[in-house]
């Protein structure tokens, strides 16, 4: 059987690979691992038609297949000619060939590249695509790795999780084998784990960063954000962290308008009471429409950043500028 994966390099697509191949262990005399971009289909030819020590049936695994160019059409011609002769000859059937091709669903260059793997459907394969994560989606498997790993995860306790680390299936499904520890790899892992484990987010950088932007210290703000960038934090995690910083000067806003008290504001921002005076103070010396602007202006980059093919460190940068600068300095 010839299954085709599409999508990023993140623990799902990984996860399918390893339950269609049966879980092979690496010293599985059965089982071939190929590095997609080191072999060729002669390489792949000669793993496929290999015949097992004992019989047993074959699991290749090709490993990042090339996406485009030449290599990718060659390809694409071989794995087709295996579809069709398992089609026309069920006996021929002794491999199971998983590949992986390593491609960004959520941009739209790629559309051409995922519609050519498709086609592979009419020569029998099977085609699962892993596109970016939604929120909803996220919480799901943040809940379905926790149980992999031999616990629970209430769904408010994922919600927060996928909340302070944005819908990246990597660096979630990280971060759950970590609280899987913390809590002792059994019972249930509460809000209030997640919580207490994941306390230094807001500590490090990430939080002086958007500390700058309110605060509309710009020099300041694009230091942190270049510090973070040479540490390799993921662009979406920090347009994570500016979007929830201004959810939380939302509610912040409403609320004080209102002549709430700080303990409304940190209920209605889900802040701690410290966080929330900070927030109240921001909110007072902004406008309703300022804060959409700086909205959209996040909406904006984030479209950006997910279909546009831009440099990505330029994007968060020019957004930096713009939410940093005061209005008075727009102006002139």
């Amino acid at each position: 059987m010839l299954f085709i994966f599409l999508g990023g390099r993140d623990p799902r697509l990984r996860n399918a690979v390893e339950a269609v191949l049966g879980h092979p262990a690496p010293d599985d005399l059965a089982y071939t691992h190929l590095d997609g971009a080191r072999v060729g289909p002669d390489a792949l030819d000669a793993a496929c038609g290999a015949v097992s020590m004992f019989g047993e049936r074959r699991k290749v695994f090709l490993d990042g297949a090339p996406a485009s160019g030449p290599p990718a059409r060659k390809l694409i011609q071989w794995l087709a000619a295996f579809g069709d002769a398992r089609k026309n000859d069920p006996a021929s059937d002794i491999c199971d060939l998983a590949v992986s091709v390593y491609l960004d669903l959520g941009d739209r260059r790629t559309a051409a590249r995922v519609k050519a793997f498709n086609t592979l459907t009419q020569h029998g394969a099977r085609v699962q695509q892993f596109g970016p994560l939604r929120d909803a989606e996220a919480v799901r498997f943040v809940r379905s790795e926790a149980r992999r790993v031999g616990v629970n995860i209430s769904e408010d306790a994922a919600a927060r999780l996928v909340e302070l680390m944005t819908a990246d299936a990597g660096l979630l499904a990280s971060e759950v084998e970590k609280l899987a520890a913390y809590v002792g790899f059994s019972g249930e892992i509460s809000e209030r784990d997640v919580n207490a484990a994941c306390a230094t987010i807001g500590e490090h950088a990430r939080w002086d960063y958007v500390n700058a932007l309110a605060d509309r210290r710009g020099a300041e703000a694009l230091a942190v954000l270049h510090d973070m960038l040479a540490l390799r934090t993921p662009h979406e995690m920090i347009l994570a962290d500016v979007t929830r910083s201004l959810r939380q000067l939302a509610a912040a806003r409403q609320v004080v308008v209102e002549g709430g008290s700080y303990q409304e504001v940190a209920r209605a921002a889900g802040a701690p009471i410290g966080r929330a005076r900070y927030l109240a103070q921001q909110a007072r010396r902004m406008s309703d429409r300022l804060i959409a602007r700086m909205y959209a202006e996040v909406v904006h980059t984030d479209a950006a950043l997910k279909s546009t093919g831009g440099d990505k460190d330029a994007l968060l940068e020019i957004l930096t500028a713009r939410l940093a600068t005061r209005p008075a300095e727009a102006r002139a």
